[in-house]
């Protein structure tokens, strides 16, 4: 008895182990491309802006789909985010500085939107592969370089 209880043990952890095998290898033969064949494209978002009263606070960047490129890779996103922008205080004590990297995004046009100290500032960029990736913000323009 005591034996086929062992036996039975053993079997569930085989079954165990070999479902979590063939979910790896499943997912490594995703390897990111898919739908669209080319690379993940990620957007670095930078931000200067100023401090509050001798502190920095993180900030959010609203990201929105404009007008999507068809057949994006498939671990692309395609929908609306937010990507959040911690701020450190710099050595001159006025200057906040930080910067992300956003999720993977589809090919395409995306709008960029920050609130910062002085205004809101938005911009739209072309996201694609070989293209500058990086947006950059500063407190006081109203868009985006």
């Amino acid at each position: 008895m005591q034996f086929s209880r062992m036996l039975a043990r053993r079997a569930g952890r085989f079954v165990i182990v070999a479902a979590g095998s063939v979910a790896i290898a499943g997912l490594a033969a995703c390897g990111g491309g898919g739908g669209g064949e080319g690379p993940l494209l990620y957007g670095q978002i930078k931000v200067a802006s100023i401090t509050q009263q001798g502190s920095c606070e993180s900030v959010g960047v609203k990201v929105q789909p404009v007008n999507i490129l068809p057949d994006p890779p498939k671990m692309s996103n395609r929908n609306e985010f937010v990507t959040s922008v911690n701020l450190a205080v710099q050595p001159d004590n006025v200057t906040c500085l930080g910067e992300a990297m956003t999720i993977p995004m589809a090919p395409g046009t995306w709008k960029f939107t920050v609130m910062l100290p002085s205004e809101i500032a938005s911009c739209e960029r072309e996201i694609k592969a070989g293209g500058n990736l990086v947006i950059n913000f500063k407190d006081g323009d109203t868009s985006c370089t």
